[in-house]
């Protein structure tokens, strides 16, 4: 959306439609079904022109050890947040709980979610045959579910497009603010698992290019594919977690639907509708790619835009997170070692492998797993992981790391 609104700013476009559709949930009951997919395919004469940074959102590394999965990875960010702020193990359930319980609230009321149940803190993590742990801390209750049919639109265009073919003036929405930028782009680069540089400096860009302050939002959506998705961006933007404005209008990824491609289209067309109910009003979108990757940021209103309307080129914001210092990173780590951040991930049986984040004695960071046996997985779910030691070596498949805890 900012990239169609900066090419109609500049001439090159007058009229765009924005539209994202996604069939996971079809796909997979077909799949289950032993249905095939004949006549499902394109016909395309060409392949469609591509808008963004095209890198796969791990190495080669890092999805060797399973970082190329979110459910893998977001709990990586979750215990890091936990960890720093020195949270107890059950007293960071309960606010996870208290967290995503209003976005659940907010899915029931609205017809187009997929989920549409409100439900108590102490049910979304209270683990159970329906809401097993995936990967901890997070039980199935606090993961966006992808298996949806979801399909949002946007048209996009000029004030003079708009007048010619008719639009009442009532219906017209202006982006006010917008920025894009990523992270570094993967996950072992990070400075930490607990912030982003980038969705804070899209973030001010935005608010900067729209002359206003967080205090004069009225209506905020936040990225909500996990739990630590919306604590790193509410703490980035100086938001409270129970801010009396509400941080989704939709419901959010894991109660309205998680259309992975497409959240966040469904996010602005919601936003389009309540602004226009409250003329005057201004909103703000946040959307997210990858694994805290790829973030961007957009500010609404029906109050038309004073003076030029000028996006700044993402270059500006993406040449200083570039340059910000990160740690080293070794491959192949052997030694004594620490733990920076962990999760255990589950399957329907039980627990199956521990993630290990570290850093060696000389302060490089690796990824690692853990040994499997049940002794050691279900001890990094009863005492915090976070700063625990071991010793870090080759795995025996030869291919991994292997990080043993003392």
């Amino acid at each position: 959306v900012n990239v169609i609104c900066d090419r109609i700013a500049q001439g090159q476009s007058e009229l765009a439609l924005v539209a994202g559709a996604e069939f996971l949930g079809s796909l997979m009951k077909r799949l289950k079904g032993g249905l095939g997919f004949d006549g499902w395919g394109d016909d395309l004469t060409e392949a469609p022109g591509r808008i963004g940074d095209p890198r796969p959102g791990v190495t080669p590394q890092e999805a060797a050890h399973g970082l190329g999965y979110p459910v893998n990875t977001y709990p990586l960010f979750e215990n890091a947040l936990r960890a720093r702020d020195q949270r107890s193990l059950e007293d960071h359930q309960v606010r996870l709980g208290e967290l995503f319980s209003p976005f659940s609230k907010v899915a029931a009321a609205n017809p187009n979610a997929w989920f549409p149940v409100e439900r108590s803190p102490a049910e979304l993590v209270t683990v159970t045959d329906r809401n097993r742990m995936i990967s901890y801390p997070y039980p199935k209750y606090l993961n966006a579910i992808m298996e949806v049919d979801q399909s949002a639109a946007v048209l996009i265009c000029s004030v003079r497009k708009a007048r010619e073919l008719g639009v009442p003036e009532d219906r017209w929405v202006f982006l006010h603010g917008c920025a894009d930028a990523a992270d570094l782009w993967y996950p072992m680069d990070r400075q930490d698992f607990h912030s982003s540089p980038a969705i804070r400096l899209t973030g001010e860009r935005a608010f900067e290019m729209a002359g206003i302050g967080l205090a004069d939002i009225d209506i905020i959506d936040l990225y909500s594919c996990f739990p630590s998705a919306v604590q790193v961006a509410a703490e980035e933007f100086g938001l409270a977690l129970d801010d009396p404005r509400g941080l989704t209008v939709t419901g959010g990824l894991p109660y309205f639907g998680g259309p992975g491609n497409n959240y966040a289209l469904h996010s602005i067309a919601e936003m389009m509708a309540r602004l226009r109910a409250r003329p005057g009003a201004y909103g703000l979108c946040t959307a997210n790619g990858w694994f805290l990757t790829k973030q961007s940021v957009g500010i609404y209103s029906t109050k038309p835009v004073d003076g030029d309307w000028i996006r700044e080129a993402p270059s500006v914001i993406q040449d200083r997170i570039d340059a910000l210092p990160h740690p080293e990173i070794i491959d192949r780590p052997t030694g004594p070692a620490v733990i920076e951040t962990y999760t255990v991930v589950h399957a329907r049986e039980g627990a199956r492998m521990g993630i290990v984040i570290g850093r060696d004695a000389a302060g490089r960071r690796f990824v690692a797993h853990t040994p499997d046996d049940a002794a050691t997985l279900l001890d990094l779910e009863a005492r915090e992981g976070v700063g625990r030691t071991g010793v870090v070596g080759p795995h025996p498949d030869g291919v991994r790391n292997l990080f043993v805890p003392d």
